[in-house]
């Protein structure tokens, strides 16, 4: 690139600034060269470390952890400054044939790399270099260890087979020499280092013949030193923003891209002013003398540096005056997706859509990976959205491999660009966002969908499709309540039941009285699906059972018990079948408050953020501080830890009103366990999520989980606030609970 620089200072200081020198134990020679990764990580050949050591010099044996002196020329002269660095990563010489040791006297080898770690990062002018793929006919300068500016040796890539690139330098200036190797071979016409100095071809002993080769050297590629490093986990990030290695077939595709940029920026002032934005975008410089690129250089840069053509697409689309230059424009995008380095987002729409996606997954972890499951059935989602939660961290990463995906595969207005995969995906995480942070994703997906070409009306069809997912409910189904009690001398695992069916108007008809005799489990589950299955709309939607139990009953697993006939083909414990959730109205009537907290949290369910009341609670009285001030309105707590801790945090979330409370009843209680139930979801989705990780659950023996959860419904009466009718006097005769009758129809 000659308009185009990389970033960084004077192209003239060449890749000086990440040129490290490795010194000798004593200090008292340069045992060779390296180059600064980024972080505090060095990188250099392992013969160098162990020239270093005084070890012979090409011996795989790993040194162990050992701890080298190396300065930065760039820093000062000679041994000033000199610092320590730890070997961290060994990948030992071997033989070209990768068949064991290097041989003495051999011409070439494999391996041989070291990766160094500093205790603090350097100051600068220091910094990280851009590497490209080596190639043959480069032109790259090599530098001794010491990094003298006089010790410059300019050499050119004859021949390059991927791994290795051997490197002829004309007879005048220096050669590359002893000490020379570990240092980077910088291009300058590339802005970039292609590879690492490995060794030197030498004639052999005696008298000299014109017939002995002269000033060759070689070194290893970036692709085979990239390659080695992401072998041994060392592999440094990419340096600058937007550098990214060609590929095969791009040559083609630039050349291609030539004639829609002539069409488009024909004009070199018009051309001067898009390059000038799109070098400041990218962070390269870029001329200021008024001159312009030409197309072939502007069609290097689109090949080659990351997010390059859509941040000059976002540049060009606003100014397109013509249905022909849209054209143009839409033939270059789609040149662009033949290459690695293109990707689907400019520079700033990448950055606006990180910042919103972070935001949103810290305040809903499982907001990506439901969007993109419902948006994308069909696609094999990246591994960090089949979780049921995203970390901040992995957005990235999701982001990256959304774009790769160019299309939704729904029919399209002809002749115009499909809805890529990634914008489907914001258009449902934006509906089920709601308010201003649904209008924000919209918005940016509106101005990307311009960008690119695509019909109002295919966006317009997706966000309905979205609109639609996002409205999804279950409706009102079934709802039974049970009660559960026990007399002092009843048998421990039996418990006396009265069940009560909820009616649509909202009073409740009492459909069993147990409290003539305690029952087992199963005669309760039994019990639970005959009025359950027997209630009208059975089987319109999945039944709500809420079990009101006393404070030292909430461990039972009433989930687990099996309501299964004799004559039934497989069991049928009610979790898996209904939502199947705990209630427990003595520990919250024991607070003054108790009532008024229920109600303020219950209508705050769907705006307040989830509490998680693991070991960063020290006790119950950070909890109640938590619950008093921060989360005032929490109406979802996730408890973790051993069993006693989480009872107690349990009954004190209960007393304070929390109305929805979920916890694993198994030992030890693993918090990532219950992931699978998706406890930071729609809080109104929850109770079919817990039920459909209980049906796997209880299918695989590898889940240890059991998640248990407490839904106090603020609107549906406990059993002993229930109004009972009297279907022999009508809707209008209206009973309490003592006053009523056994039996409703």
């Amino acid at each position: 690139m000659g308009w185009f620089k990389a970033p960084g200072a004077d192209p003239s200081a060449d890749a000086r600034g990440a040129l490290v020198r490795v010194l000798s134990a004593d200090r008292g020679r340069t045992a060779g060269a390296g180059v600064y990764l980024a972080g505090r990580r060095l990188l250099t050949c392992a013969h160098v470390v162990n020239a270093a050591l005084g070890l012979r010099m090409l011996s795989p044996r790993d040194p162990g952890t050992v701890t080298l002196d190396v300065s930065f020329p760039a820093l000062a002269p000679g041994t000033a400054g000199a610092r320590q660095a730890r070997l961290v990563a060994w990948v030992p010489p071997r033989a070209a044939d990768h068949q064991g040791p290097v041989a003495d006297g051999s011409l070439e080898w494999g391996g041989d790399l070291a990766v160094l770690e500093l205790d603090e990062e350097p100051p600068p002018p220091v910094g990280p270099v851009r590497w490209l793929d080596m190639r043959a006919g480069q032109l790259v300068r090599a530098w001794y260890g010491g990094g003298q500016p006089f010790s410059y040796a300019d050499v050119q890539v004859g021949s390059c087979d991927g791994r290795i690139g051997y490197l002829d330098g004309q007879l005048s200036g220096a050669a590359v020499d002893d000490g020379y190797s570990g240092g980077p071979l910088w291009s300058p016409a590339d802005g970039a280092a292609v590879g690492l100095v490995m060794g030197r071809i030498t004639p052999p002993d005696g008298e000299f013949d014109t017939q002995h080769t002269v000033r060759r050297s070689w070194g290893l590629t970036w692709q085979s030193v990239r390659q080695e490093l992401l072998r041994v986990g060392a592999a440094p990030d990419p340096a600058p923003p937007g550098a990214r290695e060609p590929v095969g077939g791009d040559e083609s595709v630039r050349d291609m891209m030539v004639g829609p940029l002539h069409a488009l920026l024909g004009d070199p002032t018009v051309r001067a002013a898009h390059s000038t934005a799109l070098g400041a975008a990218l962070g390269l410089r870029t001329r200021a003398d008024g001159t312009a690129p030409s197309v072939e250089e502007l069609a290097v840069v689109l090949c080659t540096v990351e997010r390059a053509l859509p941040t000059l697409a976002e540049s060009l689309a606003p100014s397109l005056g013509d249905a022909r230059g849209r054209a143009q424009l839409d033939r270059l995008l789609a040149l662009g997706r033949l290459t690695d380095a293109a990707g689907l987002l400019s520079v700033a729409e990448h950055r606006a859509l990180l910042v919103k996606w972070d935001h949103l997954t810290r305040q809903d972890p499982g907001l990506l990976p439901r969007a993109a499951t419902a948006a994308l059935p069909y696609v094999d989602l990246p591994r960090s959205l089949t979780a049921a939660r995203l970390d901040p961290d992995d957005v990235p990463g999701a982001v990256r491999e959304l774009e790769e995906w160019p299309g939704d595969g729904s029919p399209v207005p002809d002749e115009t660009p499909r809805l890529p995969a990634l914008l489907r995906v914001v258009e449902y995480a934006a509906a089920e966002t709601g308010g201003i942070a649904c209008q924000a994703l919209q918005e940016w997906s509106g101005r990307v969908a311009d960008r690119l070409g695509i019909h109002p009306s295919a966006l317009g069809e997706r966000r309905a499709d979205a609109a639609r997912w996002s409205d999804r409910s279950a409706g009102t189904g079934v709802r039974v309540l049970v009660e559960l009690s026990r007399h002092p001398k009843d048998p421990a695992d039996r418990y006396r039941c009265a069940v009560w069916r909820m009616r649509a108007d909202g009073t409740a008809a009492r459909t069993a009285a147990g409290a003539e005799r305690p029952r087992t489990g199963r005669e309760i589950a039994r019990l639970v699906r005959e009025v359950a299955g027997g209630a009208e709309g059975a089987g319109q939607n999945v039944a709500l059972v809420a079990v009101s139990v006393a404070p030292d009953a909430l461990h039972l697993p009433v989930d687990e018990w099996d309501g299964a006939s004799a004559d039934e083909f497989f069991p049928a414990p009610l979790g898996e079948d209904f939502h199947l959730v705990l209630r427990c109205p003595q520990i919250r009537r024991r607070s003054r408050t108790g009532a008024g907290d229920l109600k303020r949290r219950w209508g705050a369910r769907h705006q307040s953020e989830p509490l998680v009341a693991d070991h960063h609670i020290s006790d119950e009285m950070e909890l109640i501080r938590l619950l008093k001030t921060t989360h005032y309105d929490a109406a979802r707590v996730i408890v973790h830890g051993p069993p006693g801790s989480r009872t107690r945090l349990l009954h004190f979330c209960l007393a304070m009103g929390v109305p929805i409370v979920l916890w694993d009843r198994a030992e030890p209680g693993d918090a990532a366990l219950l992931d699978g139930a998706g406890p930071y979801g729609p809080v109104d989705e929850l109770p079919e999520r817990v039920r459909h990780f209980r049906v796997r659950a209880y299918m695989d023996p590898e889940v240890p989980a059991r998640p248990a959860l407490v839904w106090e419904d603020a609107e549906l009466p406990l059993p002993d606030e229930l109004q009972l009718a009297d279907p022999s006097r009508g809707p209008e005769a209206i009973a309490r609970p003592s006053e009523g009758t056994d039996q409703a129809t």
